[in-house]
């Protein structure tokens, strides 16, 4: 892409450093622990602050940066046509992400013409700086990218059984810090050296074994559970669209159900099957590719949508022109995760609770 775009050499080194550092600030099973930084420090800390707090404070990456380090933290925070390129509608990231975890996964769904895309890239200059886009002739590979994209959110990303362990493990990780057993200062970014030294320490075993070594009761028992896979099955199930759910304020109080008001349901339906909270499990899914809108909507965003120039110089949004874009509504659902063997009667309280059958 740096090739394409006609970067300079300093610009290239900047970006492949960048690259191989973006995600280093990520916790344990990666994108999960997100929720758990967030509950210590506020929503604004996730991954990429610290991702920022390694490369400035961390011995090791300052010496390899040398005099980068500035340049690479420019990019991973900018809005600029290389931070475009690590981070943005149409990035390395997501392009190197989606065919290897369709490899991995042993599905087809990510596959989509990437060296098409590639070659296809290019550079546009609107309110005075320069943007990612793509050529006319590259469009249909394009197309195939974002259903290649839809397809793992879809099938893989957003899958019922991944959504249950990572629900498992978030509320074992969070009842942890709530009842002492992992202290709350331990992930306290404000304290960068020391959060540090506490944070590198973290992998996938290393918090395993804190949980298992530390606590008791219902954490305990939740990785317990995860690493023997007897996962908590799906009770309920609900399609939050008109059809399932018509009254208009019924369904959008449940799609705007707040992680209180979920924990609160939660409970409820724990105590009326007589099993311990944190056995049963509300979860609001959305999966909403945001890739295309309006040409006028983008300008100074981060999460633009892919401009495509045509052969005539103009620039326009794929949303304008595509023919499958007004098809791909977003999806959304509500789950209850429960022990099997309470399903049924789980399921039966779920539907008194959301005035709603199950399509499960």
């Amino acid at each position: 892409m740096c090739d394409q775009l006609g970067l300079k050499k300093n610009e290239k080194a900047a970006v492949r450093a960048a690259a191989l550092l973006h995600d280093v600030g990520h916790g344990p099973f990666s994108h999960l622990f997100e929720e758990i930084l967030r509950s210590a420090n506020g929503q604004s800390h996730g991954h990429e602050e610290v991702t920022r707090l390694i490369i400035e404070h961390d011995p090791s990456v300052r010496k390899a940066l040398g005099p980068l380090r500035a340049a690479v933290l420019e990019v991973l925070e900018g809005n600029s046509l290389l931070s475009e390129i690590i981070s943005g509608s149409l990035d390395s990231d997501k392009m190197d992400y989606l065919r290897r975890d369709s490899y991995h996964t042993g599905v087809a769904y990510g596959v989509f013409d990437f060296e098409r895309v590639v070659r296809t890239v290019c550079k546009i200059r609107e309110s005075g700086r320069d943007y990612i886009a793509i050529e006319d002739k590259g469009r249909d590979a394009l197309e195939s990218y974002r259903l290649a994209r839809y397809s793992m959110h879809a099938q893989v990303y957003e899958h019922h059984a991944r959504l249950i362990a990572d629900d498992m493990f978030v509320k074992a990780i969070l009842a942890c810090i709530e009842e002492g057993y992992i202290p709350r200062n331990y992930l306290d970014m404000s304290q960068p050296e020391q959060f540090l030294a506490n944070y590198l320490e973290l992998d996938d075993g290393a918090i395993e074994h804190l949980v298992l070594r530390q606590a008791t009761g219902i954490p305990k028992k939740l990785i317990e559970h995860i690493r023997a896979r007897r996962l908590l099955k799906r009770a309920y199930v609900l399609n939050l669209t008109k059809e399932a759910v018509p009254n208009p304020l019924h369904r959008d109080r449940l799609i705007s159900m707040s992680k209180d008001d979920a924990q609160g349901i939660e409970k409820k339906m724990a105590d009326e099957v007589g099993v311990e909270h944190g056995y049963v499990i509300v979860h609001l899914q959305s999966i909403n590719i945001k890739l295309y809108e309006r040409f006028e909507e983008y300008i100074g965003r981060k999460d633009r949508p892919i401009l495509v120039r045509k052969r005539d110089g103009s620039v326009s949004s794929l949303d304008e022109e595509s023919p499958i874009s007004a098809s791909m509504v977003p999806i959304r659902r509500l789950f209850v995760f429960a022990p099997s063997k309470h399903t049924d009667t789980v399921r039966k309280i779920a539907e008194d609770e959301f005035k709603a059958k199950s399509v499960y």
